[in-house]
């Protein structure tokens, strides 16, 4: 019975490889980017559990993610999340008369207390060398987090660089190493930011099977473990954990238009 379910999900993965940031859904490990990029015209949309906390206190419940990412060219991709955020409704009241005989203007009545908001962030990530063919110079990207935000900088807010390198390690498999630096300018966060320093992390891919990652980073907050596996050719799964005290996971869709 174990060889039959390894060898179905062997062939529902067939053709579509695993490498996706699992938190913040662009190219990268488990909450951090890599220099990697995906083939031109692919679109991937998908949603990640949050747990509580995880992002350094930011959020102090359960919460959820969820994004779509393209990438038009292979030099360049966008990446577009809504975070769910926990909040009392507002609703501005028409002007009444109370039991005093008193005009009373523009009061607020306050709903009940839910996920009733969203925290809209965005990426943007180019590959600068992305023409050189060399397999001696590890690949680069240059990205950013929030670069506007109508109130001065989102959580998220960042500028990054992040190069990358891949060794085969004979028939044992593909090790990814990245390392990069992130400079924050969520100052209105305090140190509650996202993302603010020096980062880093691998992935490993089997060679027996290359729809499986498993992958470790540090991403200036605490160091994460997860795996992700891709099956029916589109489909990816994942779950992470940090500090192995937050455990999350979530599912992403990939397709790539043939130009």
């Amino acid at each position: 019975m174990k060889k039959i379910i390894f060898i179905f999900l062997m062939v529902m993965s067939a053709t579509v490889g695993v490498r996706a940031q699992m938190v913040m859904g662009t190219e990268g490990l488990i909450n951090i980017p890599t220099a990697d990029m995906k083939p031109s015209g692919t679109f991937v949309g998908g949603a990640t559990f949050l747990p509580k906390s995880y992002l350094d206190g930011y959020h102090k419940y359960n919460t959820g993610m969820y994004y779509i990412t393209l990438t038009p060219v292979p030099w360049a991709e966008l990446t577009f999340r809504e975070t769910l955020a926990k909040g009392r409704t507002q609703t501005l009241l028409p002007p009444y008369v109370d039991e005093n005989g008193t005009i009373v203007v523009g009061k607020v009545e306050y709903g009940d207390y839910g996920f009733h908001f969203q925290d809209r962030s965005y990426t943007i990530r180019l590959r600068p060398l992305f023409w050189v063919k060399d397999k001696r110079i590890p690949q680069v990207v240059l990205g950013t987090n929030d670069p506007w935000s109508d109130n001065g900088g989102s959580y998220y807010s960042c500028v990054y660089g992040v190069a990358t390198e891949h060794v085969t390690l004979g028939n044992i498999g593909d090790l990814g190493i990245s390392a990069g630096y992130f400079k924050s300018f969520a100052d209105r966060f305090g140190d509650q930011k996202a993302y603010d320093g020096v980062f880093g992390g691998i992935a490993f891919t089997p060679a027996f099977w290359d729809k499986m990652m498993l992958s470790a980073d540090y991403d200036t907050q605490g160091v994460n473990l997860g795996l992700a596996v891709c099956l029916f050719k589109h489909w990816n799964i994942f779950a992470y954990e940090r500090d192995f005290e937050k455990f999350g996971f979530g599912m992403s869709y990939q397709y790539t238009i043939d130009f």
